[in-house]
């Protein structure tokens, strides 16, 4: 009897793989393996066996990532209107598309794999998705992986991290400036550099107290109270960039003759244009200094 039952399972269990084997995906898997194949216009066969799996199947996740990660023109004759190269936005939409399907398992792709690819147009269309996450998707989750990124002992994820940062953040400075400002209490170093120059990218003037103060803390009488050069150093080139309410900082630190940072500061403001500016920039240029000093006074 015991043999009896066990033959029935053992044909159970083949006929449930001969019909998930049907239910593959044939043109996923033929895509895939001429990527990984040494055939002549590999990548563009490819995709169109990623284009006919999606027909096939619409909401398969893989074969969506994979569209959006190798439909280039570069793989393309121009003489083939059928396969104009997709924009950045599309591909992001089809890289957003795996996410909505798996949105642990493509998120952490996205942010720790795609994202350091060497091809610029894959970084974009990581960049793309991960805007689209954050703007339909699960956003308190997206701002985990982030953050986790940005605190990493990989120079790679800190860099990509503040980048993505960085973009949201310029349309949505209200959520991401805190997070940042929080983030430059960190102990690693390369997080507080990557936190103060995505406050720069942003450009958001309500960062403007916290920089200043970061940079202030060159003279804090306790070692443990100083924010490290480097450190301090970015923060300077960061008021730069916001300009505005930033250009009173900049010529407080150009006029302490003292400051370690007062080229920096007047780098800063050269390239600022601001009427403020005019008359620090004029006595430095009266000076002597042991760092050189160039200003290009804005027209």
């Amino acid at each position: 009897m015991k043999r009896y039952i066990t033959g029935i399972f053992l044909i159970v269990g083949i006929a449930f793989l001969i019909v998930g084997c049907g239910n593959q995906n044939e043109h996923l898997a033929k895509g895939k393996e001429l990527i990984k194949s040494d055939k002549r216009r590999k990548e563009e066969r490819a995709v169109r066996e990623f284009k006919l799996a999606i027909e096939q199947e619409k909401n398969n996740a893989e074969a969506h990532y994979l569209l959006g990660f190798y439909d280039s023109q570069d793989y393309y004759e121009t003489n083939l209107p059928e396969w104009n190269q997709a924009s950045i936005a599309q591909r992001g939409q089809h890289m957003f598309k795996a996410y909505q399907q798996k949105p642990g398992e493509y998120l952490e792709i996205l942010i720790f794999d795609t994202l350091r690819d060497d091809d610029v147009d894959v970084q974009n269309t990581a960049l793309e998705a991960l805007t689209l996450v954050y703007q339909k998707g699960e956003r308190k989750q997206l701002l985990n992986q982030l953050e986790k990124a940005i605190k990493s002992n990989d120079n790679r994820d800190r860099h990509d991290a503040q980048w993505v940062m960085a973009n949201i953040g310029r349309t949505d400075p209200k959520t991401m400036v805190p997070i940042l400002v929080e983030l430059l209490e960190h102990k690693q170093m390369g997080t507080r550099l990557n936190a103060v120059k995505a406050l720069g990218e942003i450009g958001s003037e309500d960062a403007i107290p916290v920089l200043a103060a970061l940079i202030d803390s060159g003279s804090a009488k306790r070692e443990k109270d100083r924010e490290v050069a480097e450190v301090r150093q970015l923060a300077v080139a960061a008021l730069g960039k916001i300009g505005g309410k930033a250009v009173p900082e900049l010529v407080k630190i150009t006029e302490n003759k003292g400051s370690s940072l007062r080229v920096d500061a007047i780098r800063a403001l050269s390239s600022l244009g601001d009427e403020k500016a005019v008359q620090p920039l004029l006595d430095a240029l009266k000076e002597k200094s042991s760092r050189e000093i160039v200003v290009e006074l804005g027209n």
